[in-house]
């Protein structure tokens, strides 16, 4: 009696070239997805930025904190200087409830912060705001130890809103 093969499987042959093909294309697209991944939490920052930078000019421009002498003192402080988004916490004034009420953050503090900074490289990523001066655009803000090019160097920290357009950190200008 003959025994006849069952010819409805594939070889061996087969199943390694598909495998050597799957290979090279996951060599390939990896790569690319890497990017993708790093463009999308560059971007998700820079809204995180631009909600804060919101919240940071309309806190200025209200009345109840224009008329709030430590609020106008903390404002003071980051017309010539940058300064942390941490420290417009000083002194609980209306211009810290006025901001994180706007946010809906329980807090201005880093450990608050940081959840929302998903692109970040380094271990204490910090949110700076400077006057810049002008209408339309008054502030600058920065994030420190991001890189907006995706290149993932935490060696970025301007020192001032000028040195943005040479230290390619996570920034609205």
């Amino acid at each position: 009696m003959k025994r006849k093969w069952n010819d409805k499987g594939f070889s061996l042959v087969e199943l390694i070239i598909v495998i050597a093909i799957m290979a090279v294309l996951v060599g390939i697209l990896a790569p690319q997805l890497v990017k993708y991944i790093e463009k999308a939490k560059v971007s998700t920052d820079l809204r995180t930025l631009d909600a804060v930078y919101k919240a940071v000019v309309y806190a200025t421009q209200d009345s109840n904190v224009v008329q709030d002498a430590p609020s106008q003192a903390v404002i003071d402080t980051f017309v010539s200087n940058p300064v942390e988004l941490s420290t417009l916490a000083a002194g609980n004034t209306k211009l810290y409830e006025e901001i994180k009420d706007t946010l809906g953050w329980p807090d201005l503090n880093p450990s608050t912060y940081q959840q929302y900074v998903t692109s970040t490289h380094g271990s204490n990523p910090e949110i700076y705001v400077q006057y810049k001066g002008g209408y339309e655009n008054p502030l600058a803000m920065w994030i420190s130890e991001t890189d907006s090019t995706g290149k993932k160097n935490t060696s970025y920290h301007p020192t001032n809103w000028q040195q943005l357009d040479t230290i390619p950190c996570i920034s609205i200008k």
